[in-house]
């Protein structure tokens, strides 16, 4: 059976580190959503934020957009039209010095995304539990 309180403990530091790097760092996170995915982007990035000001664990959901928020930071989504508005992102110069300060929140949280616990397989839920005590 595996360790639900260390898993728990685990997802609660995460959420904290994710905390506090949003809050630290917010308004260039969000200048950063704005040139590199427009206005949307940024929207999303703010709609992020306030799910993890909320969250009291670390959810599929939410690991998705925090993923999302990464491969935004590192570029891996420029050249996606569902993901990025790519009008905005040719605007910036790569000399540009916002490119230096997105390259370290894109290290950044490279480095958060590997310290997150990992994802289980299959999420325990309510419904599932209960089928499992039943076959007990």
């Amino acid at each position: 059976m595996p360790n639900t309180i260390h898993s728990r403990s685990a997802g609660a530091i995460a959420i904290r580190m994710l905390r506090s790097f949003v809050a630290e760092h917010l308004a260039d996170l969000s200048e950063a959503s704005l040139l590199l995915g427009g206005p949307a982007a940024q929207r999303r990035f703010l709609r992020l934020v306030s799910r993890l000001r909320h969250a009291s664990r670390l959810e599929p959901h939410l690991r998705r957009e925090i993923r999302w928020l990464h491969g935004l930071l590192t570029l891996e989504l420029v050249g996606d039209p569902d993901a990025t508005d790519p009008d905005h992102f040719c605007d910036i110069h790569p000399d540009d010095l916002v490119v230096t300060g997105i390259c370290r929140f894109a290290d950044a949280m490279t480095e958060l995304l590997s310290a997150l616990p990992v994802e289980p397989e299959h999420a325990a839920t309510p419904l599932a539990t209960k089928g499992a005590r039943v076959a007990a």
